[in-house]
C-alpha cells in the first residue's frame, strides 16, 4: 500500500470541487473543474497524463510546454440537445478549460511529444541534462 502524504492544498481544492462543482455555473462565474491530471517522472522524462473526455477533436487542444511547467487548455463542448434545466444530476464538465502545471524536474521543451486517445492525453518531455560544471577563470 503506497502512502501519500498529506497536502493541505489538495484536500481544499477537493473541498471547494465538492462544494462549488456541484453548481453548473461554477464559483462567482468561473468553472473550478477541469481535467484530472497525474504527473509522475522516470529516470529520463517526465509524463503529463490527463483525463479529458468528450473532445470533439485534437483541435479543441491547446498544450504548451516550457522548460518547467506544462499548460493544457482546451473546450469541451455539450450537445446542444440538452437544456441545464433538464439535468437531474450531473457531474460532468463542459465548457473552456485551463490548467497550469509546475514540472517536477527542468525539461527539454521542443521534444515534448503528446498524443490523444479514448480521452486520455499523454505528454511525454526528456528531462533536460544536468548542467555541468565549466571552469570559470578569475581575473
Amino acid at each position: 500500500m503506497t502512502l501519500i502524504p498529506f497536502d493541505p492544498f489538495r484536500e481544499f481544492n477537493r473541498f471547494v470541487q465538492e462544494a462549488v462543482g456541484r453548481s453548473r455555473e461554477g464559483f462567482l462565474g468561473y468553472q473550478v473543474a477541469g481535467p484530472r491530471v497525474d504527473i509522475y517522472q522516470t529516470e529520463n522524462e517526465v509524463v503529463v497524463v490527463a483525463e479529458i473526455p468528450g473532445l470533439e477533436s485534437r483541435e479543441d487542444l491547446d498544450v504548451r510546454v516550457t522548460e518547467d511547467a506544462v499548460t493544457i487548455r482546451g473546450e469541451i463542448k455539450r450537445s446542444a440537445e440538452t437544456r441545464d434545466e433538464d439535468y437531474h444530476h450531473a457531474e460532468r464538465f463542459y465548457g473552456a478549460f485551463a490548467r497550469t502545471f509546475t514540472l517536477p524536474a527542468a525539461v527539454k521543451a521542443e521534444e515534448a511529444r503528446a498524443s490523444y486517445r479514448n480521452g486520455i492525453l499523454e505528454i511525454r518531455i526528456p528531462k533536460a541534462g544536468r548542467g555541468r560544471s565549466i571552469k570559470v577563470d578569475i581575473n
